[in-house]
């Protein structure tokens, strides 16, 4: 979680001060969930989506890649061409979407149809999930019973629409209705762990719906609002390991983090 987050927070300083201005899409307050998942389930193949810097820096991606990929130089995961959106590298097993919200859902789809043996795990945003091609894959995967796990990054914004605004139905109920295996979580690191093992061990395909909170704007350098039912999971995290005398290996690894993502993106940028 703070290797994730350090590269971001210096992400967002460096766009912020506009040493690049290539758009960007932040995974800032969602890193518990990238970091559990790649933790929990190895040898797997991943689609990512349109906040998925922390999914390709989970899974062993190159983040001097990243960085050229984010300023748009053709020594990026995409050649430059990409940018934040569509994080690619079939090194680490992982695909990006190609800027459609949610296309990613039925290519995982697809690729698992013919890749049985591989478990495929999805991300998809709560904006995303109100797509016809993301629900229709849902009904593809019950029907081929394939080996995929979907994950909903529910930050309950959809750019700046929150959720009750834009619908009535929950995405566990529809799944559940497809006869996926679905449950609807917070970002906790043990909760998403042991449900994760849980799942495992019925037959995919299966859904989690993980809330958690987005900490900067959709794209771009600003911050989110915190509102009423914001948290900062990387945040509690923190405190409860700090309250296990856990302090020192903490701010180590906070500092060691925090030299690497600085002098990371300091040679990287050297090259515009």
């Amino acid at each position: 979680m703070s290797y994730i987050r350090q590269f971001e927070l210096r992400a967002y300083e460096n766009r912020l001060e506009k040493k690049f201005e290539t758009l960007i899409y932040l995974c800032l307050g969602q890193e518990s969930i990238y970091s559990t998942v790649a933790l929990s389930i190895k040898n797997s193949i991943t689609f990512g989506q349109h906040r998925g810097h922390g999914i390709y820096l989970a899974n062993g991606g190159d983040p001097k890649k990243l960085v050229d990929e984010l300023i748009g130089l053709n020594t990026g995961t995409n050649k430059g061409m990409g940018g934040s959106p569509p994080i690619f590298d079939k090194k680490i097993g992982m695909y990006g979407h190609v800027g459609l919200i949610g296309d990613q859902v039925p290519v995982a789809a697809g690729y698992s149809l013919v890749n049985k043996s591989k478990k495929t795990i999805c991300y998809f945003g709560d904006g995303a999930a109100e797509e016809d091609y993301v629900l229709a894959s849902f009904g593809f995967v019950s029907q081929k019973k394939l080996n995929i796990l979907f994950i909903c990054d529910d930050n309950d914004l959809s750019v700046l629409t929150p959720t009750k605004d834009r619908r009535s139905w929950k995405l566990v109920d529809v799944a559940k209705s497809f006869g996926i295996n679905a449950i609807d979580i917070t970002d906790d690191p043990l909760t998403i762990y042991y449900n994760i093992k849980k799942i495992e061990k019925k037959n995919l395909p299966a859904l989690i719906n993980i809330r958690t909170c987005r900490e900067y704007w959709h794209e771009g350098a600003g911050k989110d609002q915190e509102g009423k039912y914001f948290w900062s999971r990387y945040k509690i995290v923190k405190k409860i390991l700090e309250s296990k005398n856990q302090e020192k290996f903490v701010n180590n690894t906070e500092m060691l983090h925090k030299k690497w993502s600085k002098k990371l993106w300091e040679k990287q940028l050297q090259k515009l």
